[in-house]
C-alpha cells in the first residue's frame, strides 16, 4: 500500500505508484492550463507533489519551459541571494555493514603536518 509519509521504504515507494505518476505526466505534459496552475503554485513557495513536479519536468511546450526557467531562477535568488551554493550528495540506504569505514578527524587530517 502507498503511503508517503511511512517510513518503511516498501510504503512509500511504490512501482505502481512511480508507473501511473511517469503516466500522468505523459498525459498532462502539454496541459497547458494544468502548467500554467502548476507554476502559480511554485510560485506561492508551498511546495508540489510528486506528481506535479513530474508534470513540470516532462512539460514540452517551450514557452512555459522559458516561465519555469524564469520562476525557478527568481526563486533561488529569493531563497539564496546572489550567490553560488553547492550541495553534496547524501546517499541513503536501509542496508547498514558493520564494517563500513568513516571518516574520523584523523583520517581527514592525515598528510597535513
Amino acid at each position: 500500500m502507498y503511503d508517503v509519509k511511512s517510513s518503511k521504504a516498501e510504503e512509500f515507494i511504490s512501482d505502481e505508484e512511480i508507473l501511473d505518476t511517469l503516466d500522468y505526466a505523459e498525459k498532462n505534459k502539454s496541459n497547458k492550463e494544468l502548467i500554467e496552475a502548476l507554476l502559480q503554485k511554485a510560485a506561492s513557495l508551498k511546495g508540489l507533489t510528486h506528481r506535479e513536479a513530474a508534470v513540470l519536468l516532462d512539460c514540452d511546450l517551450p514557452e512555459e519551459n522559458e516561465k519555469m526557467y524564469r520562476l525557478a531562477e527568481q526563486i533561488k535568488k529569493d531563497f539564496y541571494g546572489n550567490r553560488i551554493v553547492m550541495f553534496a550528495p547524501l546517499y541513503l540506504s536501509n542496508y547498514c555493514a558493520p564494517t563500513a569505514p568513516t571518516t574520523t578527524k584523523t583520517s581527514i587530517s592525515a598528510g597535513k603536518s
